[in-house]
C-alpha cells in the first residue's frame, strides 16, 4: 500500500490548481486517507473501469493503479517526461495527459504514484 500523507496531499492540491479534474483525484485521495491504490480502485470503479464487486479479485495481481502505470509506461519511461516531472506535478499531468490523451483524475493518480514510487525506479526494467 502507498500511502501519501495529508502534507503532501495539500501540496499535490497547490501544485494542481489548475485541474479542475485533478483536484476530484485529490479530493478522492484524501476521503480514502492517503491510500493511493484505494483511491486510484475506488476513481476505476466509478468511471465504470473496475467492477462494483471485486471479491473475485486476485490479490496477487498488479493493482488497477499499477496496470494503469504500465499503460502509460512508453510516455512515462521518457527523458521527456522526466524533464516535466522535474518542473513539478502540474506540468508533468499536462504533459501526459496531452501526448497519452488519458483522462486528468487517473493521470492524476499515476503522476502521484510515480512521483512517490520515483520514475527512475519505476522504469528500472524498461
Amino acid at each position: 500500500m502507498t500511502t501519501v500523507t495529508q502534507a503532501e496531499i495539500e501540496q499535490y492540491r497547490s501544485q494542481l490548481q489548475a485541474y479542475p479534474d485533478a483536484l476530484k483525484a485529490i479530493d478522492m485521495l484524501e476521503a480514502c486517507e492517503g491510500d493511493l491504490e484505494y483511491a486510484a480502485q475506488t476513481v476505476a470503479i466509478e468511471t465504470g473501469e473496475l467492477p462494483d464487486d471485486l471479491s473475485d479479485q486476485d490479490p496477487n495481481e498488479p493493482s488497477w493503479l499499477e496496470k494503469s502505470a504500465d499503460k502509460l509506461r512508453p510516455h512515462i519511461c521518457t527523458q521527456a517526461f522526466k524533464d516535466v516531472l522535474s518542473q513539478g506535478s502540474a506540468v508533468a499531468l499536462g504533459w501526459l495527459m496531452a501526448v497519452a490523451a488519458y483522462p486528468a483524475v487517473p493521470v492524476t493518480l499515476v503522476v502521484i504514484y510515480i512521483s512517490t514510487r520515483g520514475v527512475d525506479e519505476f522504469c528500472k526494467d524498461c
